[in-house]
């Protein structure tokens, strides 16, 4: 049997924040069915912005040379992921959007992916605002991104109405939806 290799992607600052929590319930879920797991904390990675050379438009790669490397390996050899970002006034964290843009040297010239379709995806986030539906369009964009590159997005989690980091843990039907959705995530 072939071990699948799932990825986590923390566009929070705050490590142990209800983010970080929710990434890390979907990879213990994924452990649990037999994946190999490993997890990025984009604010503690070199990552530059891009910028728009398009370098990458005539070479298959980025020509800045920082760690966003290490993160173009694991979106091209992984198969399956965990991206996960809070709301931050209204949208993803900078440190995600940046992360994001950077995957502009993942597209062909004709805006077909780089990367092998099929990979599977979970998107969890969390929101200060106790309203379940004020930030949904983000987590739907984000989607819809993902699925550019062919990802199966297998499901959108995200806490709401919460502030201290780990306050997520209080809400154990997310938490068990979570990690329910790593350990189904090659169903």
């Amino acid at each position: 049997m072939i071990r699948m290799k799932v990825v986590g992607f923390v566009g929070s600052p705050r490590k142990q924040g209800n983010t970080d929590v929710l990434v890390q319930q979907v990879l213990d879920g994924a452990v649990l069915s037999g994946a190999e797991v490993e997890k990025f904390y984009l604010n503690e990675m070199d990552l530059k912005g891009c910028q728009g050379c398009n370098y990458c438009r005539a070479v298959e790669g980025c020509k800045l040379n920082d760690d966003m490397t290490k993160a173009y390996e694991a979106l091209r050899s992984a198969d399956g992921f965990v991206f996960g970002s809070p709301i931050y006034f209204f949208q993803l964290t900078g440190q995600m959007r940046q992360f994001i843009d950077r995957w502009f040297a993942l597209i062909n010239p004709d805006f077909t992916p780089r990367i092998k379709e099929g990979k599977k995806a979970v998107i969890v986030g969390a929101q200060g605002a106790p309203d379940p539906e004020a930030f949904k369009p983000v987590y739907e964009e984000f989607s819809r991104i993902l699925q550019m590159f062919g990802m199966d997005v297998k499901g959108t989690f995200v806490d709401v109405g919460h502030h201290a980091p780990g306050e997520v843990r209080e809400n154990t039907v997310l938490m068990e939806q979570a990690q329910s959705s790593g350990s189904r995530m090659f169903e």
